[in-house]
């Protein structure tokens, strides 16, 4: 079997000449393991493996954006590029202004309505600074 190209769904999964290489970070700890051979079988084990630490260990996100939010917004997932702070009450937005400048944006709140308004302000201003 030839070596396959880049796939798009071989998130945390490279393929190596060797093989194939599962590798997940959490907290600052890897856990790695290679599967040896470019065969269906090896990859099969390997996206197996994938799974199964996706599953068992804890999300990647440390303040993950209540479901209750994305209900009222109709989201199935949380917007990417927006980060929730909830000890400061807001939420952030990272991205370049005209000159390449790394630029924040806060989008604050005070109560749990509010919250709701503050994440839909800030993935309106995601959407609106990155053109989606």
């Amino acid at each position: 079997m030839k070596r396959p190209r880049a796939f798009q769904e071989f998130r945390n999964l490279r393929v190596l000449p060797s093989g194939y290489q599962v590798s997940v970070t959490r907290g600052k700890m890897e856990f790695s393991k290679h599967f040896a051979g470019h065969s269906r079988k090896s990859l099969q084990a390997a996206m197996r493996y994938r799974n199964q630490l996706r599953r068992e260990l804890p999300d990647k996100r440390k303040n993950m954006v209540p479901r209750r939010l994305l209900a009222a917004l109709n989201l199935k997932r949380p917007a990417v590029g927006v980060f929730r702070h909830p000890k400061r009450h807001m939420y952030q937005v990272t991205y370049r202004d005209r000159d390449g400048r790394l630029r924040t944006r806060a989008f604050g709140w005070t109560d749990r309505e509010a919250e709701i308004n503050a994440y839909a302000a800030a993935v309106k201003f995601r959407k609106k600074c990155f053109g989606w």
